[in-house]
């Protein structure tokens, strides 16, 4: 969350180091500072393929509801070619069910991952600040 300090009382900054955004252009009351136009995402929710492939996936959940009885999901990765799917469903899944739902999250994501089904019930654990992301890679960082 940025602020434009317009607040007085308490201008808070916070951002993540991790962040990805685009600069804006200068603005035109001169004030030569750099601006965001916006931020793209974060490195903990940028998706690593084996072949090297990073990017933010679009997830496909009414698509997900359509192939089982999904209430709520989340996708975390913590191999390079596995993906764990977290789940809190109405009724316990078929194997015909889970086929199907990842065949849905690999289209949705574009590559053929191997997928781990984890069940939850009333709802799917949340960080310890209480937020809840869709998709968190938790690979180690592998940047020089």
């Amino acid at each position: 969350m940025l602020t434009d300090l317009s607040n007085f009382a308490s201008p808070v900054i916070r951002y993540d180091i991790a962040d990805y955004a685009e600069r804006a252009a200068a603005c035109p009351c001169g004030r030569g500072l750099p601006s965001l136009a916006r931020i793209v995402g974060r490195e903990r929710n940028l998706l690593r393929r084996p072949d090297g492939q990073r990017y933010w996936p679009k997830l496909d959940v009414e698509r997900y509801r359509e192939v089982a009885p999904v209430i709520e999901h989340q996708l975390l990765q913590r191999e390079i070619d596995l993906l764990e799917m977290k789940l809190v469903v109405e009724q316990p899944l078929t194997p015909k069910q889970e086929e199907d739902l990842q065949a849905a999250v690999n289209a949705a994501i574009g590559y053929p991952f191997r997928i781990r089904f984890t069940y939850f019930d009333g709802e799917i654990p949340r960080s310890a600040s209480g937020k809840f992301e869709e998709f968190l890679c938790l690979l180690p960082d592998d940047k020089p």
